[in-house]
């Protein structure tokens, strides 16, 4: 039976959540009315190149959420989100089903929500992410007068999505939190999309290097990367290191870019990569790094496993569910060498390893997450993956 289907993104950027957007719509659209409700970054031949789906104007209808004039031009992410909350409940009786693409939103009539980040609960974000919020975000006046007046336009429709409806969580681990914290049962844990297809490259043409790829931020913790991978190089490992993320003119950016630049010989900063640069980086480093804790999935980890590479993270959050293999896992940064070294000490243990992460990228892929969301959607089953 078709359904009228809306999918809301509060605005498409190029990140992981825009990929369970994406995919939500290919895996749709054939069986349903599929309608995108957004704020703007829609560029449909731009997405379907950015994420391998392939999605014709004509199975996809796009309706924008207005903003009002003083806000157009601004980062408001706050008032953006206000606009597309409000918009949202205004047009949600018009569709059978309503899908939140990136964490919560209020409809106002049941829906679903795929939980990408904790952004949405101040309680998780401060405990996951315990940074400084810097100059815009810090705690003032003219910053709650700000938020004030998003949340009194957004008007809420007094309804609990978190409890009252179906929460898909994106990774077994998302789910324990949000029970431990929250009180919440998720109806469904389905893995987000890895998009994008990677050449084989023989282990023995692969550079002996370290990828790490995504944001450039306090939380990546992009330093313990570089002082991990300074420490094996220390040992007599010869490896340079590939940063792919755009590095901003922040303070963190600054220190990150000084990094970078007192290890030239070995630290390549790529900047932000996309398409075949992407591609061509992931495919041809042997080895990946991420040294944020506590991530609720890992997309960057999924993708490089997915390239070839043996990736070594944090046993905390989604990323140790990904690898799931103790050599891969570490606690602190020393935990972190002595793995690392072990692996590139052992050619054995590097063939048991990869073997290992290769079976493992079959729950990982953009082609899995179109059947799992749509059997949770179009048939109301819950999916454990």
């Amino acid at each position: 039976m078709c359904k009228r289907i809306i999918i809301g993104h509060p605005r498409f950027g190029r990140g992981g959540s825009e990929a369970v957007a994406m995919w939500l719509v290919e895996a749709l659209k054939d069986d349903h009315d599929v309608t995108v409700l957004t704020t703007g970054g829609w560029d449909l031949p731009e997405l379907n190149a950015h994420y391998g789906t392939q999605v014709n104007a004509e199975q996809v209808k796009v309706r924008i959420a207005p903003i009002p004039w003083p806000a157009r031009r601004l980062d408001a992410a706050a008032l953006r989100a206000a606009c597309f909350q409000r918009f949202a409940r205004k047009i949600a009786d018009e569709y059978d089903v309503r899908i939140s693409a990136y964490n919560l939103t209020d409809w106002g009539l049941p829906a679903v929500h795929f939980i990408a980040d904790f952004s949405w609960h101040q309680r998780l974000r401060e405990r996951l992410d315990p940074v400084a919020p810097g100059f815009i975000y810090r705690d003032s006046w003219l910053r709650r007068i700000y938020l004030d007046i998003a949340h009194r336009y957004q008007n809420l429709s007094g309804r609990d999505p978190l409890r009252e409806d179906k929460i898909i969580a994106n990774s077994h681990w998302t789910v324990e939190l949000l029970r431990e914290v929250c009180g919440v049962e998720c109806a469904a844990v389905v893995y987000p999309p890895v998009c994008g297809e990677f050449p084989e490259v023989a282990w023995q043409d692969k550079e002996n290097a370290f990828v790490m790829i995504g944001r450039v931020a306090p939380e990546k913790r992009i330093e313990d990367a570089i002082a991990i991978l300074e420490s094996v190089r220390q040992r007599g490992h010869a490896i340079r290191f590939h940063l792919c993320g755009q590095i901003g003119g922040d303070s963190y950016g600054r220190k990150i870019a000084a990094l970078c630049q007192n290890h030239a010989d070995w630290i390549f900063p790529e900047g932000f990569v996309t398409g075949d640069r992407k591609t061509e980086i992931l495919a041809c480093c042997r080895y990946g790094i991420q040294t944020r804790s506590a991530e609720p999935f890992g997309i960057s980890v999924a993708e490089m496993i997915h390239a070839g590479a043996i990736v070594f993270a944090p046993n905390d959050g989604g990323q140790a569910e990904i690898l799931d293999q103790p050599n891969l896992l570490f606690s602190d940064k020393s935990e972190a060498v002595e793995a690392i070294s072990a692996a590139l000490e052992s050619p054995a243990l590097q063939e048991k390893l990869r073997m290992h992460l290769s079976a493992r990228t079959r729950r990982f892929s953009a082609q899995q997450f179109a059947r799992d969301a749509s059997r949770c959607i179009s048939a109301g089953a819950e999916v454990y993956v």
